[in-house]
């Protein structure tokens, strides 16, 4: 298969992929342990963990658009690398938004229901996670893009799960002040889940040009 033999060029590109998909693929399950957990020490842990991970992303996908700019030879087109490396920095930079959102307006504690998308991120991390181990530790195109319909249908369950959760708040809050809030870490949450499927798009452009 044509892909197997692109991959060991510059393995370097590789391995940054591998680690920013990690650090990124990490961060939803911290905002849900700084949402769900009422341990103060675990609540503490998880808020630092996601700065941790939006401050390592940052470091990671800036050291891979400054490679690109130095290799001649990539293992797969650098366009496609730089987009994937944009899609994913994106991911814990809005889940930071979310947390110091939740932190201004003392909402933490009392968001069950923002567990919702949160659960549907936490699946689509797992989903991209593998999806970054096909591409570059594991070649096999079918798996990847099996993994990617895979994201594209979490994608449309968020935006199910969305339109709920907008149906409840505009029958449920009366309050302006709670109403606007709420709906404005919704819709962050939404961007979330976009993002991962964005960067699902990009593994599937990767896959059917080198598969």
């Amino acid at each position: 298969m044509a892909f197997l033999n692109i991959l060991p060029r510059q393995d370097h590109f590789l391995t940054m992929i591998e680690e920013l998909a990690s650090c990124v693929c990490a961060c939803p399950q911290y905002l849900r342990d700084y949402l769900a957990s009422k341990d103060a020490a675990v609540h503490a842990k998880a808020g630092q963990s996601i700065l941790d991970a939006r401050l390592r992303s940052k470091e990671i996908a800036s050291k891979i658009t400054e490679e690109l700019c130095r290799s001649y030879v990539t293992p797969f087109d650098r366009d496609d690398i730089q987009d994937f490396a944009n899609a994913l920095y994106k991911i814990p930079k809005i889940m930071e938004k979310v947390k110091e959102r939740m932190d201004l307006h003392g909402l933490t504690g009392e968001g069950s229901d923002f567990l919702r998308q949160i659960d549907v991120i936490v699946e689509e991390a797992s989903a991209m996670q593998e999806i970054v181990s096909h591409l570059t530790r594991k070649p096999d195109s079918r798996k990847v893009q099996d993994k990617v319909s895979v994201l594209y249908d979490l994608e449309h369950k968020g935006d199910v799960i969305l339109g709920e959760l907008l149906g409840t708040l505009f029958r449920e809050h009366s309050d302006a002040k709670s109403l606007i809030l709420r709906k404005d870490i919704y819709d962050m949450l939404e961007k979330v889940i976009d993002r991962y499927r964005d960067a699902a798009g990009v593994a599937l452009q990767i896959v059917l040009k080198h598969g």
